[in-house]
Parts: C-alpha cells; sequence; structure tokens
C-alpha cells in the first residue's frame, strides 16, 4: 500500500514538472501567476466581502478623465465611457494578489448574461482561511448567498498524498464564486 501511493506520487510529481522543464528547454521560464483582477459593480461591498475572508487591503488607487487616467480606459474594451475608476489591491498570506476593478457613472453593464450559474468566461476564486466556519459566519452577517455550506473533502493532494478539510461555495457582491477552503494541519 505504501509503495503504491510512493509510486503514484512519484508519477505526479514527474508529471507537473514535465510541463516546466519543457518550457526550460525551450528557452521560456517558468510563469508567476501575479495578480486576478475582477470587475466589481460596488467597490465598498467586494472590499467588505474580502475583508470578511481574511484579505488585506495593500492598495487604493482612484483616477478620473478630469485628474489621473482613468485605468484602463486606454488598453481595455470597456462597455461603457467611465469617467472615473478605482483599483483596490488585497493580499492575503502569499504571493497571489487579487485586484477589485471599479468603474463609475456610467456604470458598465454586466457582460454575463447568466448571473444564475456558472459559465465559459467565469471565474472561480479561490482562498485558503484558517477557520471556515468564522469565515461562513462574517460573510453570513452581510446577506452572501450560498451554493453549498462548508462540508468535509478528502482529494488526491499535489504530491499524492490525500489532503483534507472543509470547503464551501459563496458568491461575493458581484456574483463572483468563490470557494473558501480550510485544510487540516498535520
Amino acid at each position: 500500500m505504501a509503495m503504491h501511493r510512493l509510486i503514484r506520487a512519484a508519477i505526479l510529481t514527474v508529471a507537473l514538472l514535465i510541463p516546466v522543464a519543457s518550457a526550460y528547454a525551450q528557452g521560456l521560464r517558468a510563469a508567476t501567476l501575479q495578480r486576478t483582477t475582477l470587475v466589481v459593480s460596488d467597490i465598498e461591498k467586494s472590499i467588505d466581502f474580502y475583508q470578511r475572508m481574511g484579505l488585506v487591503k495593500t492598495s487604493d488607487v482612484a483616477g478620473s478623465s478630469a485628474g489621473a487616467d482613468v485605468f484602463g480606459a486606454a488598453d481595455l474594451p470597456l462597455t461603457a465611457d467611465a469617467k472615473v475608476s478605482r483599483v483596490v489591491t488585497m493580499k492575503g498570506n502569499d504571493t497571489g494578489v487579487l485586484a477589485l476593478l471599479w468603474y463609475d457613472r456610467p456604470q458598465l453593464p454586466s457582460a454575463r448574461g447568466n448571473l444564475m450559474g456558472i459559465g465559459i468566461g467565469d471565474v472561480i476564486i479561490g482562498i485558503e482561511v484558517a477557520d471556515i466556519q468564522v469565515v461562513n459566519s462574517r460573510l453570513s452577517q452581510i446577506g452572501t448567498r450560498f451554493q453549498r455550506p462548508p462540508v468535509r473533502f478528502t482529494e488526491p493532494g499535489a504530491d499524492g498524498a490525500p489532503q483534507s478539510g472543509q470547503h464551501m461555495l459563496a458568491y461575493d457582491p458581484d456574483g463572483h464564486m468563490v470557494e473558501v477552503i480550510q485544510l487540516d494541519r498535520r
């Protein structure tokens, strides 16, 4: 049984390293995901939602057509002529950053047709927390819509060894699905 797990872990490790080794062989270096940006309709509600999960605001930059440039107005295919923008970056204990991007009048219409389900082009944000019950309680206080309450799971980890914990699915104020995970610590 232990040998089977060891072989499975070795196969998984090799499978994970092949794309990285291939990239190096082609003269490329492994990429680092720096930021995920969500376009939001209510910046304050979104900041509150993600702070309740334990993320911390690290920067808050506003721009306007009267002063500093509206963020992305020259490059992004905006669906309306925005006059004011605000970008708030939030960070946890890791290297990844979540950016919340907001535009004021005229407010950008949603590009999503189905706000009640997941489809092509949607994102699912994954956030690991220390105490899922505390986060569940904090999110419930602001009327968060949940797809699934906290439930236990066990699945193979990156090294092939089983990992377990709890996870839940919640929707942020704009309908982005967020998977909240609390891993059991050994």
